[in-house]
């Protein structure tokens, strides 16, 4: 419930967005999937942005931090080799451990843009900008 609280308090809509890139995704898919409210909202988030994107087969990669473990992180930091790689991450926000991967995720330098929803976080390492994490919610 608290890590509810602060996320909404620092999140925004796409008022203030100065990214076209996080501007276009939240307008055109995020907020979209938000307002229809579906039964599975990550499952509609994942479809939503692979498709939105059209990443090809390989591209595109969830992570369930809640089944990460210290040892599986090398594994996840090798998918920034490749700048076309997104990688979505379920449930930051489940404990504490969850919290502090994806805390250490997307503070690599690879990552480019960092979004994060309370139900997942987004990491996009394509060079289009300069590094910058945003928190969204629902309009």
């Amino acid at each position: 419930m608290l890590n509810r609280l602060r996320f909404n308090w620092k999140a925004q809509t796409a008022h203030g967005l100065h990214s076209p890139f996080v501007f276009a995704l939240y307008t055109e898919v995020i907020d979209p999937i938000y307002q229809k409210s579906p039964q599975d909202i990550e499952s509609a988030l994942i479809h939503g942005i692979g498709n939105y994107l059209k990443l090809a087969e390989g591209q595109l990669h969830v992570v369930d931090l809640n089944q990460v473990n210290e040892s599986m992180l090398p594994d996840i930091e090798a998918l920034f080799q490749d700048s076309a790689n997104l990688i979505i991450c379920l449930h930051p926000h489940a404990g504490t451990h969850s919290n502090e991967f994806w805390r250490r995720l997307y503070q690599n330098p690879a990552v480019i843009h960092s979004i994060e929803l309370f139900e997942m976080g987004i990491l996009s390492l394509r060079p289009t900008a300069p590094k910058q994490h945003f928190w969204l919610k629902k309009s």
